[in-house]
């Protein structure tokens, strides 16, 4: 009896031990299948998904107003004294009330010293200096010439600033301290525009602002009227932006208020899916402009689900993505028609995969970055021009980890990434043709290795056209150049375009000899235009010249319609 005790303990010990391995084995199996499989396609599919994360966020950006004055453009570079019989010795210049005292003033009173000044003379450096303060936007302030004793061989000029009495805003609808000037101030244009820009940064508004005489002498008073018409915007969107796996038309819808803080702010909240509910996102954006600065906060989450074939089964695929970025920008200088701002950047990113239920660890992200950037505009003859230049760092103080692959070495965790990007746009009149011409030029370049989420892709709507429905090409360095001419249609609010696109990945290709070649040639033509609240883009795109293994299709529809309540 004790033996078949024994026996039947045994043996049930041994049935459900079986079991147990067996469910032990099944799960390895489907683990090391899970991880071939990532390791193979997650990258397509982790790729497809920040593609359409960064469709969704270009398209609900609001582009904001750059404010250059047109003055009369003083000659102020070469400083030449007239010669005169009857002058004076002047060893020194005085400028009574100077406020600036930089290199320029300086020189002049440097050019001045030991130079003979007749009438003819004092009237020349007293035009000039008023000149260059126009020049500089000090519009209202003056160079007076008192009366003179040049006996003691000294010239002095008496300058009058011209200051800020009051600023008066029309219907009180925005709080002035989010201006960069106030009463007290000496009045410079540069800091009228500066105030334009942080008003007009929101649709629906025709700002204007008048500089009108003060109470006393040489005071003005700022008087801003808004001319608010719209508090509030809804937006929907229709397009094939999508990608085949998660499903190819998207539909989107956007809520946006404006000056609700009566700060000027701007907020938007918008939801993107796609019509198989493979993909969902949601974002949302807060800006705020004080002064020279201005602060933005932006969020968005994303999820694409689909069912991927693997082995003897059909899995459940899921990718989650979350994006926070703190990003601050200050204007660093202005004059009549450039601009330079630099900018300081936080960045979050998590994302997380799932296969059949099993997450997937060495795919999983949470990294902090460090961006710096500057930003440089130029408003020419019949063109403008609009480049930046950024620095990114993988930072863990910032909240986040190493990645799996800086844990084992595959990428750097010290890399640095170098952005350059450059819109110039250039107008033609050929009558009775009007057109203009579109360059955007975009480069990354990094010594090091990146990780997945870091790496340059060529390939899309934004830079190589005709590849939007292929996999791109992606790396850790390149550049492309994309090229376009736009035809305005006459008074219908609506433009015929075509291009030619040209990229380059330089150094190592991903994934690893999948591909025989780096570079890509893509065209487009298509026509843009609104009817109303109604907004249309249809194009159609083709790659021209890629690499034998690319999968790409011969000519790609696309299409985007907007309507805006």
């Amino acid at each position: 009896m004790k033996i078949m005790a024994v026996v039947r303990r045994s043996h049930t010990f041994n049935f459900f031990e079986v079991m147990e391995n067996k469910f032990y084995f099944l799960a390895f199996i489907l683990l090391c299948s899970a991880r071939a499989y990532a390791d193979t396609q997650l990258e397509r599919l982790a790729k497809e998904q920040q593609k359409n994360d960064n469709n969704t966020a270009l398209e609900n950006r609001i582009d904001k107003k750059d404010v250059f004055s047109k003055v009369e453009d003083k000659n102020v570079i070469d400083f030449k004294l007239p010669s005169e019989k009857d002058c004076y010795p002047i060893v020194e210049l005085i400028l009574e009330n100077e406020f600036l005292d930089n290199k320029m003033i300086r020189n002049i009173k440097d050019e001045i010293s030991n130079s003979c000044l007749g009438t003819k003379g004092i009237e020349y450096v007293a035009t000039y200096l008023q000149d260059y303060y126009i020049k500089a936007g000090y519009v209202t302030t003056r160079v007076n010439i008192p009366v003179q004793n040049l006996k003691g061989k000294k010239l002095q000029l008496t300058i009058s600033t011209g200051r800020i009495n009051k600023v008066i805003i029309a219907k009180d609808d925005i709080r002035s301290w989010i201006l960069p000037f106030t009463s007290g101030d000496i009045l410079n244009l540069r800091d009228i525009e500066q105030g334009l820009e942080n008003l007009q940064k929101v649709p629906g508004v025709d700002v204007k602002i008048n500089i009108v005489p003060g109470n006393r002498d040489g005071d003005s008073d700022i008087v801003i009227n808004t001319n608010r018409n719209k508090l509030w915007n809804i937006r929907t969107t229709y397009n094939n932006w999508g990608d085949r796996s998660t499903g190819k038309i998207l539909t989107g819808i956007s809520g946006y208020l404006y000056n609700s803080a009566r700060l000027g702010d701007l907020f938007y909240l918008a939801g993107t899916s796609s019509t198989t509910g493979g993909y969902k996102s949601i974002s949302t954006f807060y800006s705020i402009p004080v002064g020279f600065w201005d602060y933005e906060v932006f969020y968005s989450s994303s999820m694409s689900r689909q069912r991927v074939g693997l082995s003897y089964w059909d899995l459940n695929y899921q990718g989650k993505n979350q994006y926070f970025s703190l990003k601050g920008t200050r204007t660093l200088f202005r004059n009549t028609d450039k601009k330079i701002t630099g900018s300081v950047e936080i960045l979050r990113r998590r994302v997380a995969y799932q296969l059949g239920g099993v997450d997937l660890a060495l795919q999983e992200r949470d990294m902090g970055n460090l961006r710096l950037g500057l930003n440089f505009k130029q408003n020419l003859q019949d063109a403008t021009l609009d480049s930046s230049l950024s620095w990114q760092r993988f930072m863990t103080w910032l909240g986040g980890e190493k990645t799996p692959d800086m844990v084992s070495g595959d990428v750097s965790s010290t890399s640095q990434v170098f952005n350059l990007n450059t819109n110039y746009v250039k107008w033609f009149n050929a009558e009775p043709l009007l057109y203009y011409y579109e360059l955007n030029m975009g480069a990354q370049f990094s010594q090091s290795s990146l990780t997945l989420q870091d790496q340059f892709t060529i390939g899309s709507r934004w830079n190589v056209r005709g590849y939007e429905t292929s996999t791109g090409l992606d790396g850790n360095k390149g550049f492309y150049i994309q090229n376009t001419f736009h035809f305005p249609i006459g008074d219908y609010n609506s433009e015929l375009y075509f291009g030619a696109d040209y990229g380059q990945i330089a150094g190592e290709i991903y994934p690893q000899n999948a591909l025989d070649g780096k570079r890509i040639i893509g065209s487009i033509i298509g026509v843009k235009g609104t009817i109303k609240s109604l907004g249309y883009d249809i194009s159609l795109s083709a790659p021209l010249i890629s690499p034998a293994g690319l999968v790409e299709d011969q000519f790609i529809s696309n299409f985007n319609i907007t309507y805006q309540l």
